[in-house]
């Protein structure tokens, strides 16, 4: 008798599954349908077998809204497995939803390729045990409580007698304070008398400083204490048009000015946290509706006895010191912003100043030890020398003179403008400035206009012989133009009939200017200005962000933009996919003067590359379902062949699974172009180990490669948020590509570089290398090295690489010399 004449057949196998205590079932795909269920599971569902082949959900109605079958769907497609204790179901038993406990697994079961066959569902009741946990907890709670009751009972009893013991020392208190009384009422009468002594002496005292206060022009206020203001004079109810008491009556700081108050307050309530003097300047609203600044400064005051009574103030009206200092301020920041040379020279020419411009121009680094002479180039020092004498005269100069950049050794011109700096009391000369605007390119065209003037003068001769040739040329130029208004006419009509438009934005004003076609496409009125508000209505609201980014990026960078986006028209409510090509034009200057471009509708060829993603991805899943049938049909020819020693058919097979494995990394390669495209490549990010998913790729590959030396260098240790499974599948493309242009028996060097905000993992190998031309293409999508067309490939893995590292807000490139191997880079951001 054969050993196979023991095995049991399916349906025994499946009564001897029913007899096991542990609920079992046996699911498959993404919604967990029920292939299989012993009895021990039906019971814990309070299902017959009639559920077997429905779905989780539709078996369970109950379970939505619970996290079980989002679990299921979790396991089934990564792999993965899902435990837990003492795990808390509603569950629908006889009609009525009950609570039940479970410690349950989700189990992915995989063929020899890793893929999800389907899910081991185990689950064991111990909702009694939970239950009893639960109600000895709280037995256990209550018996704690009582324990503390009781301690506190004897607490309280040692607290009575403590009690009585401090009641007889009171009585005995009690009769030394009334001795004390009798001595402190005699006390008090000569208390009394001094008191009022003293306030008739504080009340004449505040009748000379109110006097005092009422008839100065200073602003003097008076503050308790607590920082409350008590009294105002008479300037203050003046410059507010405010009574004492109005201004008593609310927070008179509300009368500073907005960008003073905060500050004021400060430093009022530092100084009066530390009772200490405190000075400050701030602006206060006038009757008359102006500000008007004032200096105040609040020295502390003091009761007799040492205690702190608050503070009396005084503030002076400063307003035209601080217009004039504001003036000054502005007259500084204009000179130091002017392109002019501007400088303040000493009677023994030392210079005392020179705004930026000018040292720019002279290429110096600071003015130390410097004569204004050592601005003049030295051709024209002698002519200088003897302009500068006259400025002690009170001769002032005005002349064009060549100065000089020191770093260069270039001269420039300026109109060189002198003139004595006075005192005001004495009317003598103390200083000389200068104000001098470049005239280089005025002098450049002035040298020019003479040289043309000589060249005119010889073509005037030849202009008499060839005003024939321009009376031709003339009617030439007619017909041209008249060519060329056509050729304007054709080109409008081209770009309407192209379904495109043209749009413009003023850089300065951002007015926005814009075609028929593309008012019409937006449902915008006609006859209209076009309003950045009304055209953001239309754009898709999930396309805002990137077009701010990209009208900003193109006015301060002056770059291009070409971007594509959905809109609804405000009219109809039709959604189509529009085109934005736009470029900066600047002036002579580099000042933007325009920002301008076309506008194209795309919908249709949109909707065509939808439709051919739609149709890549569902040949792809359909080419998947065949693909599998044959790859488990090779692998049992594989163990065929090797318990027959066929060396031949072993080998032939080996290479037919290899084929196999390519054929279906480049359908899943499609598969996920088609997902990245209908946006529904997902990142799910989770915390792992880089180093470890380094290792385990590197281990994966030596599987089915063994041809190269793959080595990782000392590496970082780091854990990083992302999408463990794809940043896996960026890793293992990179390291492919290595091998797939790599000769055998060469190394493949994998390096991983730890820096402040992000890592930057390393894949080098000693390949064919790339051509410049081609490095930039790389990570188009489809996009293949030319030359190389014997090695298989589509050109996807590097575009879905770049994608993932992207939506990772990471960065991906390569650096290669042709011959000399290849480096690829791509960094992830750390936190």
């Amino acid at each position: 008798m054969s050993q196979s004449s023991h095995f049991l057949s399916n349906d025994k196998l499946i009564e001897v599954f029913n007899l096991t205590y542990t609920a079992t079932a046996v699911h498959v795909g993404e919604t967990a349908i029920i292939q299989a269920a012993n009895d021990a599971m039906l019971r814990i569902w309070g299902k017959d077998r009639s559920i077997i082949g429905k779905s989780l959900e539709d078996a369970l109605p109950e379970l939505k809204g619970q996290p079980f079958i989002e679990m299921f769907r979790k396991v089934w497609l990564e792999g993965l497995v899902i435990s837990g204790k003492d795990t808390a179901a509603d569950i629908m038993i006889e009609g009525e939803l009950k609570t039940f406990y479970f410690d349950f697994e989700y189990r992915a079961i995989k063929d020899n390729d890793g893929k999800t066959i389907c899910i081991l569902h185990t689950a064991i009741d111990v909702t009694e045990r939970v239950l009893r946990e639960e109600a000895l907890e709280r037995e256990r709670e209550k018996a704690e409580a009582l324990e503390r009751e009781q301690a506190l009972n004897e607490e309280l009893a040692a607290t009575v007698e403590e009690l009585a013991a401090t009641n007889e020392e009171l009585v005995a208190t009690n009769e030394e304070l009334q001795e004390t009384q009798e001595t402190l009422h005699v006390l008090n009468n000569e208390l009394e008398l001094r008191v009022l002594e003293r306030f008739n002496q504080l009340s004449e005292s505040e009748k000379r400083f109110k006097t005092m206060a009422e008839g100065t022009d200073i602003f003097i206020a008076v503050g308790d204490e607590n920082g409350n203001a008590i009294y105002f004079n008479k300037p203050w109810t003046d410059l507010t048009g405010r009574s004492a008491n109005e201004l008593l009556a609310f927070d008179w700081t509300s009368l500073i000015h907005p960008e003073d108050r905060e500050q004021y307050k400060q430093a009022y309530l530092s100084a009066l946290a530390e009772k200490k003097s405190f000075v400050g300047e701030f602006r206060i609203l006038s009757k008359k509706g102006d500000y008007r600044w004032l200096l105040a400064s609040a020295p502390p005051r003091f009761h007799a006895d040492g205690s702190f009574a608050g503070y009396i103030s005084s503030c002076v009206d400063i307003t035209e010191r601080k217009l004039i200092e504001l003036e000054r301020l502005n007259l500084s920041k204009l000179i130091e912003a002017s392109s002019e040379f501007i400088g303040l020279v000493e009677l023994d020419m030392s210079i005392q100043y020179l705004n930026p411009a000018a040292i720019k121009k002279l290429g110096w680094k600071s003015i130390t030890n410097r004569t204004i002479l050592d601005c003049v180039f030295p051709d024209d020092r002698s002519a200088a020398e003897q302009l500068l004498p006259g400025i002690l005269h009170n001769q002032n100069f005005r002349e064009e003179i060549r100065f000089w950049n020191e770093e260069t050794g270039k001269p420039f011109w300026i109109e060189w403008n002198g003139f004595a700096i006075k005192n005001e009391e004495n009317n003598e000369v103390i200083a000389m400035a200068t104000v001098s605007p470049d005239i280089t390119e005025r002098k450049l065209h002035q040298e020019e206009l003479q040289d043309i003037n000589m060249e005119m003068a010889a073509a005037n001769e030849e202009l008499a012989t060839t005003n024939e040739e321009l009376a031709q040329t003339h009617e030439d130029l007619i017909q041209y133009v008249n060519k060329l208004a056509d050729s304007e006419e054709k080109l409008r009509q081209a770009i309407e009939t192209g379904r495109m438009g043209t749009w413009s934005i003023n850089p300065k004003t951002l007015e926005i200017s814009m075609s028929g076609f593309v008012k019409e496409l937006l449902g915008l009125p006609i006859d209209q200005p076009a309003e950045m508000e009304a055209i953001m209505q239309a754009v898709n609201p999930d396309y805002h962000n990137m077009l701010n980014i990209a009208l900003e990026s193109a006015l301060k960078n002056h770059s291009s933009s070409d971007t594509e986006y959905p809109i609804n028209n405000l009219i109809t409510g039709e959604e189509k996919w529009v085109r934005a090509t736009g470029r900066v034009f600047v002036d002579q200057h580099g000042n933007a003067t325009e920002y301008s471009g076309l506008f194209i509708d795309i919908t249709e060829q949109k909707l065509d590359e939808l439709r051919k993603n739609d149709f890549i991805g569902m040949v792809s899943h359909e080419l998947k379902t065949p693909l599998t049938a044959i790859n488990g049909f090779v692998q049992v020819l594989q163990r065929k062949a090797k318990k027959d020693e066929d060396n031949y058919a072993i080998v032939a097979l080996d290479k037919a699974h290899s084929q196999i494995r390519k054929m279906t990394t480049m359908i899943n390669g499609f598969l996920n172009v088609s997902r990245l495209e209908s946006g529904k490549l997902l990142i799910e990010k989770t915390d792992f180990s880089l180093d470890e998913l380094l290792k385990e790729t590197i281990e994966e590959t030596y599987i089915s490669q063994s041809s190269h030396q793959i080595i990782l260098n000392p590496t970082c240790e780091v854990t990083i948020h992302a999408d463990r499974d794809k940043i896996g599948n960026v890793i293992s493309n990179l390291i492919s590509n290595g091998l797939k242009y790599s000769d055998n028996g060469t190394r493949i060097e994998v390096t991983c570089k730890l820096r402040d905000t992000e890592v930057e993992i390393q894949i080098k190998d000693e390949g064919i290398g790339i051509k410049p031309d081609d490095i930039d293409k790389l990570f188009e999508r489809y996009y293949r090295v030319k030359g190389n067309h014997t090695i298989s490939g589509f050109g996807i893995g590097l575009y879905l690489s770049a994608e993932i590292i992207e939506r990772h807000h990471g960065k991906i490139w390569a650096e290669s010399e042709e011959g000399k191997g290849s480096v690829f880079h791509f960094t992830l951001p750390l936190g």
